[in-house]
């Protein structure tokens, strides 16, 4: 029920949009789905086929470095250069010694096939000397040579690949072989060489992925022995390796796959790809590792493809379905937004609809009633400030009548007890003040014209109560000519007089100050009479049901200056009970 309500609020073109684009969607990820699964099966099957040739090419390599390792042992201990070397005489002092040092080291580098595979090693001679390959020092053997002398002339000329006794990764493995004398049989000492661990890198990191794929060569025990990750060198193989060792030795488990491992370099459990492959003697195990992410690449790379083509058909298809809801919900939404600017007050706007149809008809009903709002509204504005004026009027001609007749009362006194300048004095003020106020029918009067009103009303009040109160004024010479609404100030200063000073005998003052803020006319009126009550601040510009309640002045002039200068400008009252008020006029600037 929720939903239907929902559904049924919507505008038409989301009904549209609704409908259309669901369906669109289903369609294309179900094609994209079947597509991604075909080609992500079809590019596994081929991955792994990659994966076994390589693997199957780096073996093939490792194979030939081996076989040529051995080949090159054989040859190089059945030399006769060498053998004839180690057979002779040489005295038992340093010029024997560097005699035999010059004749091995002509024999050991005429063989020059022997230096690419080797990075270091020795050769024992029967007779206690240790010659070095790559230095030509000569030494002297220590006990544990000694023993390993005895343990390699027992294997009779029988190859021996081991462990490198240097554990930097530079030697990947350890030859040994006794020095059988061709001649007689006879051992004429043993040699000991660390083959080069870049022979086997070199064989393998041409045709790896860094990235993806890793290649590690490992010997019966599970010590790695060559990798592409340096740090792995003469360690031992992870648990998931190692288990691809149970089966070496056995003919039908030539070649291993496993899924599911981790690579070794790696710290995150990232699922992997291992293939194993053994080298012809069985001694070590080619490991190959990719990741699955490297399988599925290709397939990723085809459904990154595809996926961007099912968007390309969603937003073709949501921009059909887009055009189609406009051109048939277009019109209504224009009118829609239309009611819209209406209903914020903007009338002038043309009518967006001109069709021959029902709604080309709403519209033009539309637009007429819009005018008619526009003039309705427009005649309530007019009635608005002319009944404001009007309310002015009133006020003047209920309170003026009450201030001439007690003018001439004071006059009258004044004549009556013989003073007459005083009352002389009244009667020009009176008449400035009175002509200030008719201003021959003009309702917008300079600053300069408002002042003098207020100071014939002020001086007038000081001849019938002298010494109630002091008054200054302090307008800037450079706004005294611009244009304010008339009777906008004096109702405030009358305010001041008349409620301000109720009670008082002497001791009030009245300040004015004038200035111009960023085009601003800012008219300052401050007083030390009795405040404000709390309670009548708040209601000053309330609407009140009396016709002239006690702060009408205040409210009237705050409509007149928003009716004539707009929201952002009136009045401002500042006051505390027995601390006086202050008073804030702000219009714009008008010449």
């Amino acid at each position: 029920m929720c939903r239907t309500y929902f559904f049924t609020n919507w505008n038409m073109k989301r009904k549209i949009l609704a409908v259309f684009l669901p369906l669109l969607m289903l369609s294309t990820l179900l094609i994209l789905v079947s597509s991604i699964s075909l080609i992500i099966r079809n590019g596994k099957a081929e991955a792994l086929n990659n994966a076994k040739d390589k693997l199957s090419l780096v073996t093939g390599q490792t194979d030939q470095i081996l076989s040529n390792i051995t080949y090159n042992i054989k040859a190089f201990s059945t030399s006769s250069a060498l053998q004839d070397a180690i057979r002779a005489e040489y005295p038992d002092n340093n010029y024997g010694n560097y005699m035999f040092s010059s004749t091995m080291h002509n024999a050991v580098h005429n063989i020059m096939e022997i230096q690419s595979l080797i990075s270091s090693g020795y050769i024992h001679t029967r007779d206690g000397r240790i010659f070095d390959i790559k230095t030509d020092e000569i030494r002297a053997p220590d006990a544990e040579m000694d023993a390993r002398y005895r343990e390699i002339a027992a294997e009779k000329g029988r190859i021996l690949l081991e462990y490198p006794a240097d554990k930097s990764g530079a030697a990947a493995l350890t030859v040994s072989k006794s020095l059988i004398d061709i001649r007689s049989g006879s051992c004429l000492g043993i040699l000991t060489f660390d083959i080069k661990e870049s022979l086997f890198y070199d064989s393998y990191h041409s045709v790896s992925d860094e990235e993806n794929e890793c290649f590690l060569l490992i010997d019966s025990a599970g010590t790695i022995i060559s990798s592409e990750n340096r740090d792995e060198l003469q360690t031992t193989a992870s648990p998931e390796i190692l288990g691809l060792l149970e089966g070496m030795g056995k003919p039908e488990q030539k070649t291993q796959y496993k899924s599911g491992g981790k690579i070794p370099q790696e710290t995150t459990a990232e699922h992997m790809l291992l293939l194993s492959s053994e080298t012809e003697n069985g001694d070590y195990l080619v490991v190959y590792m990719m990741r699955y992410y490297r399988i599925y690449k290709e397939a990723l790379n085809l459904a990154l493809f595809l996926l961007i083509i099912g968007i390309l058909v969603l937003a073709a298809g949501g921009l059909l379905s887009s055009r189609l809801a406009q051109s048939i919900v277009g019109p209504v939404i224009r009118l829609a937004d239309y009611a819209d600017e209406a209903g914020k007050g903007n009338f002038d706007l043309p009518v967006p609809v001109h069709s021959g149809d029902e709604i080309g008809f709403l519209a033009e009903r539309f637009g007429v009633m819009n005018h008619n709002i526009k003039e309705l509204t427009t005649r309530i504005y007019n009635e608005q400030t002319q009944k404001k004026e009007y309310e002015l009027k009133m006020l003047q001609a209920q309170i003026n009548p009450h201030f001439l007749y007690n003018c001439l009362d004071n006059i009258s006194s004044l004549i009556t007890d013989q003073k007459n300048e005083t009352a002389t004095a009244m009667v020009s003020h009176l008449g400035r003040y009175y002509r200030a106020i008719l201003s021959k029918g003009r309702n917008i009067i300079t600053i300069r014209e408002e002042l003098e009103l207020i100071r014939a009303y002020l001086e007038i009040q000081l001849i019938r109560i002298p010494d109630l109160f002091t008054y200054e004024i302090t307008v800037d010479e450079d706004i005294l000519d611009f244009k304010i609404l008339k009777m906008i100030l004096q109702p405030i200063v009358e305010n001041s007089v008349i409620h301000g000073f109720a009670g008082f005998k002497n001791s009030g003052r009245i300040k004015i100050e004038g200035t111009l803020e960023n085009q601003t006319v800012c008219i300052l009126i401050s007083d030390n009479g009795k405040g404000i009550p709390e309670g009548s601040r708040s209601s000053i510009f309330a609407p009140a049901p009396t016709a002239i309640p006690k702060h009408f002045g205040l409210k009237n002039i705050q409509e007149r200056i928003r009716l004539k200068h707009g929201e952002k400008y009136g009045i401002s009252i500042k006051s505390e009970q027995g601390q006086g008020t202050q008073i804030e006029v702000r219009f714009p600037k008008t010449l």
